[in-house]
């Protein structure tokens, strides 16, 4: 048992699903960067060939589109997990036990949305995959593609109800250690950290 007793502990299923979870998005994200370097490498490999050698990457339009789906949603659960996603903070100023219940309402309206794109992006991958769609120039298979929405998604729905349960154990036990959810950080603690991130820029003379 814990020194500071149940309310400054935190569970350890708690610990281990978020750090399972956390394995798994940080490899998703991973493959969503090698996505967007494999496009600029293709990028600059069709300009440079289309300019002086007159030679154009087959199917060019093609892999792009389906190397899309990759960087666009792989990352999501991983920007989450950091609370990186781009937002406007007005509770800054609030006590933590309301900034909590705040944060509970959004990620449980979140989880509602995130359920329903589920359901419809593999509906949709359904679809692809039964009727055999290809794509218009090299008729590449859209199915991978499209698979890789509901996936994502699917990892983003875990990262949501991980951080329910991290938010409802908060409000419980506002003193406890934050798990699974990002920390919140107050309103002097962003202006200390623009502050340094200020002075860090500057050489002294």
């Amino acid at each position: 048992m814990a020194v500071g007793g149940p309310a400054q502990s935190s569970p350890l299923f708690l610990r281990r699903a978020d750090a399972a979870l956390s394995r798994l998005e940080d490899g998703s994200n991973l493959v969503a960067a090698l996505a967007i370097f494999f496009l600029m490498f293709v990028g600059v490999a069709q300009i440079i060939g289309r300019t002086l050698f007159d030679f154009a990457i087959y199917g060019y339009i093609d892999w792009i589109e389906q190397a899309s789906s990759l960087f666009a949603f792989l990352g999501i659960a991983y920007a989450q997990r950091l609370g990186s996603h781009i937002g406007m903070d007005l509770t800054m100023s609030w006590r933590p036990a309301a900034r909590w219940r705040i944060e509970l309402f959004g990620v449980v309206m979140a989880m509602i949305i995130i359920t329903l794109l589920v359901y419809a992006s593999f509906t949709n991958f359904l679809r692809a995959w039964q009727i055999g769609d290809s794509t218009m120039d090299i008729r590449l298979p859209t199915w991978p593609a499209k698979l890789m929405v509901p996936l994502a998604l699917a990892m983003l729905w875990l990262r949501l109800a991980l951080q329910i349960c991290g938010y409802v154990r908060m409000i419980a036990h506002p003193k406890a250690e934050p798990v699974a959810v990002p920390k919140l950080i107050t309103l002097e603690t962003q202006v200390q950290d623009e502050i340094a991130d200020a002075l860090g820029r500057e050489q002294p003379r």
